[in-house]
């Protein structure tokens, strides 16, 4: 029998895929988590616009300061609002940054390991056609002995 094995490490190649799509999943997460912090400080910076141009509007209609200051006031609420969200989507994008070299790694692991089963399986095949053609040699030999052995009797 061939003297290489066949590559055992099946349940490794698994662990390897589920690892690499357990990443993924991680990175998709982290992306629609971007995404909703986009649409919600877009949000945001519009209701900004929108309360600083009645506030505009109000001040040329007519001018009641208890309105307008309100307006400015809700303004201003919006714009730590909008400051704390920018934050939170930069965080959220250095971490989107982290889980795709995450994941990256994860399927460089799963290469690597496909490749060594791949050189294996190659190595073995080789191995199994050697001793196939060592063993159809042996028999061509034994028969024209044989065959040999016959015609000089």
């Amino acid at each position: 029998m061939a003297s290489l094995k066949p590559f055992r490490y099946g349940v490794l190649l698994r662990v390897r895929q589920r690892q690499e799509d357990l990443k993924s999943l991680a990175l998709a997460e982290m992306r629609r988590a971007v995404h909703t912090a986009e649409e919600q400080h877009s949000e945001i910076v519009g209701e900004q616009i929108a309360a600083l141009t009645a506030a505009a509007a109000l001040t040329r209609e007519r001018f009641d300061a208890s309105d307008v200051r309100c307006y400015f006031s809700y303004e201003r609420y919006l714009s730590r609002l909008a400051v704390e969200k920018h934050a939170e989507l930069m965080h959220l994008r250095t971490q989107e940054e982290v889980r795709r070299g995450e994941l990256e790694q994860a399927m460089k692991n799963r290469k690597i390991l496909e490749r060594l089963k791949e050189h294996r399986d190659a190595a073995y095949q080789y191995e199994l056609g050697r001793e196939e053609q060592h063993y159809l040699d042996e028999v061509a030999v034994n028969r024209a002995a044989m065959a040999n052995g016959q015609r000089a009797s």
